[in-house]
């Protein structure tokens, strides 16, 4: 008898745990299918969510989403499938912002120094904090891809805060080359600097003018006196047509610049940070990486390159998979600029003795498209106005 009463116990506590494990298998195959859908790319979507088994029966569904609307899509998903559970999702708000302090801040996979740099944030930019974690800050760009940056290099913002911000002047640093504020209107020294600045960096101006330059304070509340025309009123910026040859000016500007993994500023980029860097300096914001810009605009396929005008993006990569690896900047002639190694110029047209045998895929067109995704002028991006 003691023994049947052991052997019905064993099966009673098997078969709640059959239940426990299906009720969570259950959960997961849900979550796996809202991800696929709600958050395909996990370079602009955090969806680290799991389902696990608890003592009581029910299965606890826990982990950190960014987007309030995948949350809500998970949750319909779960309760129109019956399933009983505990609610412990951590949904990032949208009321915690910051601005890089530096000219350019480097951005990481992962919150370590060592980790692999995923792309920059230029000084004044606004980053939309999703989590903090001890010394580092997980970050949204306006572009919407989602990095770590070290403390060090922000300023952390209320909603507040960013909407004093939106609505006080600030200026656009729009010198092609790299420039300095100095801690005085007639300073030169090297030992005057208050910090160096490039292109796309906004900071604050006070009103004052003096000697061919304008006082300015950084996003942590430094002053330091900038040449006049180095400057551009962020509406001005924001606001102007599209400009092929302002592109294509930018990018050759930094012509020998070294290739940098991850990089998105004049100081050094990789392929996607050179399109990337050319267009905002016409006040366009692009997607980050080539295989996420290679899905914007109008598509030119790679026999009709002699149809391309300058400032289409021309795509690389693997003939057989289609898998982009690469972008460069149109120009005229099958010529066209990028960055590979170092920021050169080469051809798409097999006659040309710049020839470059790498797969040429597609092209596509930005001009036309600006307010489609992917393709969003300054102007009309919430977070700067």
């Amino acid at each position: 008898m003691t023994r049947l009463i052991s052997i019905l116990t064993t099966i009673l506590i098997l078969s709640t745990l059959a239940v426990k494990v299906s009720a969570a298998d259950n959960a997961n195959e849900i979550i796996t299918e809202v991800g696929k859908t709600m958050a395909p790319d996990s370079r602009q979507i955090i969806y680290e969510v799991t389902g696990t088994s608890a003592d009581n029966g029910l299965t606890v569904v826990k982990g950190l989403i960014s987007e309030a609307s995948v949350a809500d899509a998970l949750r319909k998903a779960l309760a129109e499938a019956g399933i009983d559970y505990v609610d412990s999702l951590t949904v990032a708000g949208t009321d915690r912002w910051a601005t890089p302090l530096i000219s350019v801040a480097c951005l990481r996979t992962r919150p370590a120094h060592a980790g692999e740099m995923a792309t920059q944030a230029l000084m004044g930019m606004p980053l939309r904090v999703i989590e903090q974690r001890d010394d580092w800050t997980r970050v949204q760009t306006p572009d919407g891809y989602i990095a770590w940056v070290t403390n060090s290099s922000i300023v952390s913002r209320s909603a507040d805060d960013m909407e004093q911000w939106r609505l006080a002047p600030r200026a656009v640093v729009t010198a092609i080359y790299q420039t300095r504020a100095y801690n005085s209107p007639t300073a030169k020294g090297l030992r005057d600097v208050v910090t160096d600045l490039v292109n796309g960096n906004i900071v604050s101006p006070t009103g004052k003018t003096e000697a061919g330059r304008t006082e300015i304070v950084t996003p942590d509340g430094r002053r330091g006196w900038v040449d006049s025309d180095d400057l551009t009123a962020i509406e001005e910026w924001a606001d102007q047509p599209f400009d092929a040859q302002k592109i294509l000016d930018t990018a050759y500007s930094m012509e020998g610049t070294p290739y940098l993994w991850g990089g998105t500023s004049i100081k050094s980029l990789d392929c996607s940070g050179l399109a990337k860097v050319s267009y905002l300096s016409n006040g366009i914001i692009l997607m980050r990486d080539a295989s996420q810009q290679a899905l914007t605009g109008t598509r030119i396929e790679a026999e009709d390159w002699p149809s391309c005008k300058a400032g289409d993006l021309l795509f690389f990569g693997n003939a057989k998979t289609g898998r982009v690896t690469h972008v460069a900047i149109y120009d005229h002639d099958g010529d066209y600029v990028h960055s590979s190694g170092r920021v050169k110029r080469n051809s798409v047209d097999p006659e040309s003795p710049s020839y470059l045998t790498k797969p040429f895929l597609h092209a596509v067109r930005i001009a036309g498209n600006e307010g489609t995704r992917g393709i969003t002028r300054a102007k009309d991006h919430p977070w700067y106005f």
